[in-house]
């Protein structure tokens, strides 16, 4: 047989689909998979302000034993700190379900989900002391061009600008399933900023403010973490 009976019950007795507010700070969110692979996996985790998940809650495009581990997943999440969430493994998910060696996969991608769910979370409470700050008029003007361009979020890179200093660049994150490795990400008041992982602390202290102009609306980008050269000619501000 194809799905155990420990899989099929799981599968026939789904009681934790459906979705969370992703704006909360409380809610961490992971996506992995892929369309083509067959299977995506949406985890969303609520936390209490300890650390400790209260409730889990899902959505997969896949096959039996995905929806199972995910039902299984998010039943076992419920009450575990973040290192004990941590510390499950696809194994102890596969086994669980009895999943044969084909399918052994879905519980793979239900270990990474949960480790994407968690680090969004922990993303989001990095960026309570002020890690990306945009202001009103920037926030409403992204979410509108992130709608018209159907993208994920907003991508920041950094180049370096003279006297040591760097500046900052916005572009659009594609609307791809799966998380890229070595990338992060932070949620601001619904807009999702992502960055590669090792400019973390360049981009620890942005600011994202609009600017008005002949040419239309644009961005300016600024950290309260690097201040103007003083001793230099160059005219560059250190952003």
């Amino acid at each position: 047989m194809l799905y155990s009976e420990k899989t099929l019950r799981y599968y026939e007795n789904l009681k934790n689909i459906g979705e969370m507010d992703d704006r909360l700070k409380n809610v961490g969110t992971g996506i992995v998979g892929s369309p083509l692979c067959g299977d995506v996996m949406k985890l969303q985790l609520f936390f209490d302000d300890s650390g400790t998940i209260q409730d889990a809650k899902y959505k997969v495009f896949g096959c039996v034993s995905a929806i199972a581990s995910m039902e299984l997943a998010a039943t076992v999440l419920k009450g575990r700190t973040i290192d004990e969430a941590l510390k499950i493994k696809n194994d102890d998910l596969a086994d669980l379900l009895e999943l044969s060696e084909i399918k052994r996969h879905c519980s793979v991608l239900a270990k990474e989900v949960i480790e994407s769910a968690i680090s969004n979370y922990m993303n989001k409470q990095k960026n309570e002391v002020g890690m990306i700050t945009v202001t009103d008029g920037a926030l409403i003007k992204l979410r509108e061009l992130i709608k018209e361009q159907n993208a994920k979020g907003i991508m920041i890179t950094t180049e370096e600008n003279g006297c040591s200093g760097f500046q900052y660049s916005l572009s659009y994150e594609p609307n791809e399933d799966g998380e890229k490795k070595n990338k992060n990400s932070i949620v601001v008041d619904g807009v999702s900023f992502f960055y590669d992982a090792e400019t973390e602390p360049i981009i620890n202290g942005l600011r994202i403010d609009i600017i008005e102009s002949i040419l239309g609306p644009g961005f300016t980008v600024t950290n309260k973490n690097q201040s103007t050269c003083q001793n230099c000619t160059c005219g560059r501000r250190r952003e």
